[in-house]
């Protein structure tokens, strides 16, 4: 039979015939290729951040939307998988989300301006929010109950080794390419896991009629979030007390309120808010929300760090990544057997402790500090999250009802992902602060009287007249 012959309406069962055994083999090989593809989109941007900042002449305000915008998306749209599934299957839904993926690439790797960028990293967003939920869907689906702890430890891996390694790839394409080149990376893993997607991914017929969904919990979600990174962003830059960043940020925190009455009034409700009851759930989306802040922005900033402040180049700065990424590898294993061995709470105290202490040792680091220096620093932070991440997830989906497992896990998966949006874009309006507040304290100290300005323009004045240039271009 033809791999053609009527494939949008053949179920898992008839795969299942038509492949044998291996069949949960090429599907974990389809979601997984795929997976591969978002991973390395999520994590190998952030060392083109300087390179993307010369390019269109943009401050880190604006930059950060790289980080933002994908984040901020990525998590609005988790929260629409689940009814994309049940309606379109998982064959449409998988490759919609890799056509959409790969257009997103091609988009922001052709740029002609920095709005059109961030056009394409939105659109990397939607799809990563979709992709993530659906691949531990469809290997669900293709492995029996005993089996799927196999499926889980598959998806971690491949979910931890694109990150690590992706940041690397990335550092290299622009070293030896362009910052260009790194958006075109991912496309083959993307265009692969697209085919592979149409073969061997079960179809399914339109549901008519359409699921109930909650869009206007969906439409207040993006609003409450555009809101609060846009105003976080831009208030540096254009004031606190400027009309527009006060209308944001207090519309947004009106839209939170008018969004909480929703969900709680809807019939289907986007996030269900009925879990918050449990104390339990709590402290453990609080915490989410903390881990996901001060995880997502460590990656954004320490690129930037090291190579605008140390003048790492892009691959070196990909390289210090690689290592914290290896060290969760090691970690988040030992992290899952001590979750199984005590109470959450013990690991994600513990974990919490060590993750402050490795921020505590990244902050004193300076333009000396070494690279094996900035390894250890990023091993112990990333030490802390190995261990309290799987315990947050036990945690959360210990706090929730059985019948109600699958929004405990997508409202985890949100307030992670939405706190890494949170923590660039705050990280991001403090770094813009305090670089104002150390500008306008050196120009203060620019006077005539001032001897070491003296000395060095006089260095500098030296330095010029030896190359030949005229007395004019010297001044």
């Amino acid at each position: 039979m033809a791999v053609s012959d009527d494939a949008s309406s053949m179920n898992s069962d008839d795969l299942s015939l038509r492949f044998g055994p291996a069949y949960r083999w090429l599907v974990t090989l389809t979601v997984m290729t795929g997976t591969m593809a978002l991973g390395l989109a999520s994590s190998m941007v952030n060392v083109a951040v300087p390179s993307v900042i010369g390019a269109y002449g943009i401050g880190l305000d604006q930059a950060q939307w790289m980080a933002t915008g994908f984040l901020g998306t990525m998590a609005a749209v988790m929260l629409v998988s689940a009814w994309l599934i049940e309606v379109l299957g998982q064959r449409i839904t998988f490759t919609v989300t890799m056509a959409m993926f790969g257009f997103g690439s091609l988009l922001s790797a052709t740029a002609p301006n920095f709005d059109i960028l961030i056009l394409g990293r939105v659109l990397q967003g939607a799809a990563t929010g979709v992709g993530y939920p659906l691949a531990m869907f469809c290997l669900f689906s293709v492995f029996p109950p005993e089996r799927r702890g196999t499926a889980l430890g598959i998806n971690g891996l491949i979910s931890v080794l694109s990150p690590t390694f992706g940041p690397v790839a990335g550092g290299i394409a622009i070293d030896a390419i362009s910052w260009r080149f790194l958006f075109l990376l991912p496309l083959p893993f993307c265009t692969v896991a697209l085919l592979l997607g149409l073969i061997f991914l079960p179809g399914k017929k339109l549901v008519k009629p359409l699921p109930t969904f909650d869009w206007i919990g969906l439409g207040l979600a993006f609003l409450v979030l555009f809101g609060i990174f846009s105003g976080l962003a831009s208030g540096p830059r254009m004031g606190w007390n400027d009309n527009t960043i006060v209308m944001r940020l207090l519309g947004s925190a009106v839209l939170v309120v008018v969004f909480i009455i929703w969900e709680l009034r809807a019939p289907y409700p986007l996030l269900d808010l009925s879990l918050f009851r449990s104390r339990q759930f709590c402290l453990t989306m609080l915490s989410s929300f903390i881990f996901g802040a001060g995880f997502y922005a460590s990656i954004y900033f320490i690129p930037v760090f090291v190579q605008t402040i140390q003048n790492y180049s892009a691959t070196r700065a990909g390289l210090l990544l690689a290592t914290s990424g290896v060290v969760m590898l090691l970690f988040f294993p030992i992290g899952g057997r001590v979750t199984d061995s005590v109470s959450a709470h013990i690991p994600i105290a513990v974990g919490l402790l060590i993750f402050s202490i490795g921020y505590f040792l990244i902050q004193a680091a300076d333009v000396n500090t070494a690279f094996w220096v900035m390894v250890v620093y990023l091993a112990v932070n990333r030490v802390g999250l190995s261990l309290a991440i799987p315990a947050l997830s036990a945690a959360a989906l210990r706090a929730v009802p059985i019948e109600k497992l699958a929004r405990g896990t997508s409202s985890s998966n949100f307030f992670l992902t939405m706190g890494g949006g949170f923590g660039v874009a705050l990280l991001t309006a403090f770094f813009e602060l305090r670089t104002r507040f150390h500008s306008e304290a050196i120009v203060s100290t620019q006077t005539p009287a001032n001897k070491t300005t003296l000395e060095l323009l006089g260095g500098v004045q030296n330095l010029l007249a030896g190359t030949g240039m005229s007395d004019l271009a010297q001044a």
